[in-house]
Formats: C-alpha cells, sequence, structure tokens
C-alpha cells in the first residue's frame, strides 16, 4: 500500500512539534519508534475459522495452567502439554529461551490415554503438588514425582483444563494456541514461536 503524500506531511508536522519539546536523546527514539512504525506491515484481523479456539480457551483463567512467564510479557500462548510426551519435553528445552523474547508459555493438561492411566496420573501428581510449576519443570528433565492428595480446588481447575482439551479436540502434544487462535503441533513450533506469538497479540490488541 502506497500513502499519499499528505499522510507523510501530517505525520512528519507531529513528529516536528514532538521533538522541538524534547531532549536530544528522547529525539532520537522518537525518530527511530515513528519509522519503524512507519516501516511496519499492516496488522491482519483475526481469522474467523480461529475465533472457536479463541472462544474456548478465554474461559480459562490464571489458576487453571501452568505459567512460565518473563516479568512483562508481551504475549503469551497456551500449550497443551503431557508430562510423558517426549515432544512436549523437546518444546520445553526452549521455555526460558521463549520466554526471554518476552512470551508467557501457559502450560493446559492434556496427558494421553484413560484419567486414571499412568499418564494423567503423573500430570495430577505435578498439578496438585504444592509447586506446581517446579514440579512440571522437574518432571519434564526426568525427574521422579511424588504421589500428591488432590484437594476438590485441584480437581476443578484440573476438570477446568480437560474440559478445554476435550473442546477443541486436542489429539496431539504439544499443542500450542496463539491469542489469535492460529495453532501448531510438536515440538518445532518453539522455532518460531516468540515471533509468531507477539503478531497473535498484535492481531487481538489491533481489534481492541
Amino acid at each position: 500500500m502506497i500513502l499519499p503524500r499528505s499522510s507523510f506531511r501530517l505525520a512528519g508536522l507531529g513528529l516536528v512539534a514532538i521533538l522541538s519539546l524534547t531532549s536530544p536523546l528522547a529525539q532520537a527514539e522518537g525518530l527511530g519508534s515513528f519509522l519503524y512504525e512507519l516501516t511496519q506491515p499492516p496488522v491482519p484481523k483475526p481469522a474467523p475459522q480461529f475465533r472457536f479456539y479463541r472462544d474456548a480457551l478465554s474461559t480459562l483463567t490464571a489458576e487453571d495452567y501452568i505459567s512460565f512467564s518473563p516479568s512483562n510479557p508481551k504475549a503469551y500462548v497456551y500449550v497443551f502439554a503431557d508430562a510423558t510426551c517426549p515432544f512436549t519435553r523437546e518444546l520445553h528445552k526452549s521455555v526460558q529461551e521463549i520466554n526471554a523474547r518476552g512470551v508467557e508459555v501457559r502450560y493446559l493438561a492434556a496427558p494421553s490415554g484413560e484419567l486414571n492411566g499412568p499418564a494423567w496420573m503423573l500430570y495430577k501428581n505435578i498439578w496438585c503438588s504444592d509447586n506446581p510449576k517446579q514440579t512440571f519443570d522437574d518432571a519434564m528433565k526426568g525427574k521422579p514425582v511424588r504421589t500428591q492428595t488432590c484437594s476438590k480446588n485441584d480437581l476443578r481447575t484440573l476438570g477446568a483444563q480437560d474440559d478445554a482439551r476435550r473442546t477443541i479436540n486436542i489429539a496431539k502434544t504439544p499443542t500450542t494456541f496463539f491469542q489469535d487462535g492460529v495453532w501448531s503441533i510438536g515440538s518445532e513450533a518453539a522455532k518460531g514461536l516468540p515471533e509468531r506469538a507477539i503478531l497473535g497479540a498484535r492481531i487481538m490488541a489491533s481489534q481492541r
């Protein structure tokens, strides 16, 4: 898209007005920010075919997932995980790097097999521990996890995760969902995950 010259004149006049009232350092930062925004491609609209996934995940609260997050995240992703899955473990190896790029990772339960099977029992013991985040991290590294007794609230929040899993019909792990509802499967998603996560956040922010 080619902008009319009047757009550049108006934007330039506004920039000059701002820069005339600021320090040289602020001027440089303001000019850099202005030029960066000017050269960015337009943010696409959320794809309607992914609204179903966005709505299903929007029902979750902070107590319904295990969060690995930087101090001030720019974006977040939901990852349906199985602690016995080698591909989930492979993706988890990249969590620190993903966090360093400003993206929060929110893990949701999606163990394979029956509810009383080994994978689900492991995830229950992770979720019902005193420190689910640390216990999840330990499990991802192959460390033993102690058997736990789950409270009613533990089971309720674990049930909320399972409801989301069933609603979306998660079949494989890890399945990663970005904020705009787009999803990917497997550990390969970690390679471009930060960039795609931030794009997903920008797409949704542009609709507010």
